[in-house]
């Protein structure tokens, strides 16, 4: 019982809220899967904080991260960042990530390709979780709202190159549009969303969808190109 209410404790600790636990899982199995996955996460957001531009709580930092520009990172409470991840965070306005965020393993964030033209910023709000191999490249401003959550290998990408007339295309420069992510968005594997699109809250992308447009609120979203099959 005692073991119990320590492990329920931690994880109301860590995670800012009340969190339920399995029956078909003991407490002992728990507390060990909680240090083996966040003890030393921990411990390396403990030496990072004072590197950081804000941290306003525990911050787990996964084994193999890189970090630049760490003074234009700002982070929440209880911010998990796993391991492997790449955050170039040098840009005009940085990167903010809100409460209770998790970006899992391999994450790659960059804004800024050329000094002459730095990138925006990125803000990412409350109860976001962001999986596996995610990348967001955002020269243009990215915006994801609260409780959304991206599956593995999805990409967001805020810049397109410019291609026009005979030129070559890479002494031609890019456009910046943006992308804006609304609250309570679901996308599965896979996902692309190109510049200039902003998804309304409570939509769903399916697995594998490349979004070249605007996408309604709490529409259904299929297909390469992507097209709205119904409404929630």
């Amino acid at each position: 019982m005692l073991l119990d209410s320590f492990v329920r404790m931690a994880l109301r600790s860590f995670r800012g809220k009340e969190i339920s636990i399995s029956g078909e899982l003991s407490s002992a199995c728990v507390l060990a899967h909680l240090v083996q996955k966040g003890l030393g996460p921990f411990l390396r957001g403990i030496i990072m904080k004072p590197f950081l531009g804000i941290s306003k709580g525990p911050f787990f930092l996964g084994r193999g991260c890189q970090l630049l520009c760490k003074s234009k990172l700002r982070v929440g409470r209880n911010v998990y960042i796993g391991a492997y991840s790449y955050l170039d965070c040098i840009s005009v306005g940085g990167v903010t990530l809100g409460d209770n965020v998790t970006i899992r393993e391999g994450c790659w964030l960059q804004l800024t390709s050329s000094y002459s033209n730095p990138g925006t910023s990125i803000t990412i709000g409350n109860s976001v979780y962001i999986g596996p191999r995610v990348i967001l490249g955002a020269a243009a401003p990215l915006t994801i709202g609260d409780r959304c959550q991206l599956g593995a290998n999805v990409s967001l990408i805020a810049e397109n190159h410019q291609f026009e007339g005979a030129g070559e295309i890479f002494e031609q420069g890019v456009n910046r549009k943006g992308i804006e992510i609304g609250k309570d968005v679901w996308m599965g594997n896979n996902v692309t969303v190109l510049d200039g699109v902003t998804i309304g809250d409570g939509a769903v992308i399916g697995a594998g969808t490349v979004v070249t447009k605007s996408v309604p609120a709490r529409a259904v979203v299929v297909g390469v190109p992507g097209r709205v099959v119904k409404s929630r």
